[in-house]
């Protein structure tokens, strides 16, 4: 008998002994959104894909500048962690590789079959994704750069940057990152979409709704037009504005295709794209859906040339 009520007793403490744990690793993580040093750095051997032409000196001090100011915590998404300038104007963010490349778990597992097959496909199907990601900010800075608010980007170590980023995390503690040593991404900070409509038809302001519409539309239009084309149509969160100007925010996913330059082609496309911004505006917008999807058709009208329904 006293034997069972201390098993039960072992038992019962062990078990809060893990909530407790559990409960320190989640409240860690909420806290901080998990940012540190080991999650944004990759051991990768460099590849010339991914580098770009050198700098002239108005650019690097224009760049060295902007790199002077303390960066502060904005918040994480899918591929990276945000941090914005003191002066508001520029994001730069440090990509996510507890995301992008194979897992401590799978490293972990002998390379033995059934595993080693396990461990081969994961880790291909990680550096595929990496690979993409790294090929699409590529691609935007090379033939979009200005559409996509691009400044600068990293994607290979180097010995001449030089720099050391301040940057504040989600509980305000400093950390100081040598950049020349970690991949990241220097952009114009701009509002979404989503936010930017939500502003304007909180004031009932339709008219320049309307405007951003067709902005954003031709934003997507001017890509086609190089033959290029974001794979992600999430419309809403990738692409916004820097003050009146529409760029394409997220540019992980976008890709290079010719035939996108031909209206068949792009045709289906940008009927993705408008569709996921009719989704958007009827569930977050009701009141002022009907007068924007009517404009939406008739935007579309222009650019297909024929009857198009929402």
């Amino acid at each position: 008998m006293f034997s069972l009520k201390f098993s039960k007793k072992i038992i019962i403490y062990f078990s809060l002994f893990a909530l407790a744990i559990f409960g320190c690793f989640r409240s860690y993580y909420n806290l901080t959104d998990d940012f540190r040093q080991a999650n944004i750095t990759y051991d990768m051997p460099n590849r010339p894909e991914w580098d770009i032409l050198s700098l002239s000196p108005s650019e690097k001090s224009k760049i060295d500048q902007i790199l002077n100011q303390t960066f502060t915590y904005i918040g994480k998404g899918a591929q990276s962690y945000a941090f914005g300038s003191e002066d508001g104007k520029y994001v730069l963010k440090f990509f996510k590789f507890k995301h992008l490349k194979p897992s401590l778990f799978v490293d972990l597992l002998p390379s033995v079959p059934p595993f080693i097959n396990y461990k081969m496909k994961q880790t291909e199907r990680k550096t595929r994704k990496l690979e993409g990601v790294f090929a699409g900010y590529r691609l935007a800075y090379e033939s979009h750069r200005e559409d996509s608010g691009l400044l600068f980007i990293h994607l290979n170590k180097t010995d001449n940057l030089g720099k050391t980023a301040i940057v504040l995390d989600k509980m305000g503690w400093e950390h100081k990152i040598p950049l020349d040593d970690v991949v990241f991404i220097l952009q114009y900070k701009a509002e979404t979409m989503r936010k930017v409509m939500h502003d304007l038809l909180a004031k009932d302001n339709v008219t320049l709704a309307k405007h951003r519409i067709n902005q954003i539309i031709d934003l997507y239009l001017s890509e086609y037009r190089k033959g290029i084309f974001d794979h992600d149509h999430g419309v809403m969160h990738n692409a916004g504005f820097v003050s009146d100007r529409p760029i394409h925010l997220d540019v992980g996913k976008l890709k290079k295709n010719d035939s996108m330059r031909t209206k068949e082609t792009y045709a289906k496309d940008i009927e993705l794209v408008v569709r996921r911004m009719d989704k958007w505006l009827k569930e977050n917008e009701p009141k002022h859906h009907p007068e924007l999807a009517a404009h939406i058709e008739e935007k579309m009208n222009q650019i297909i040339g024929e009857p198009f329904h929402l």
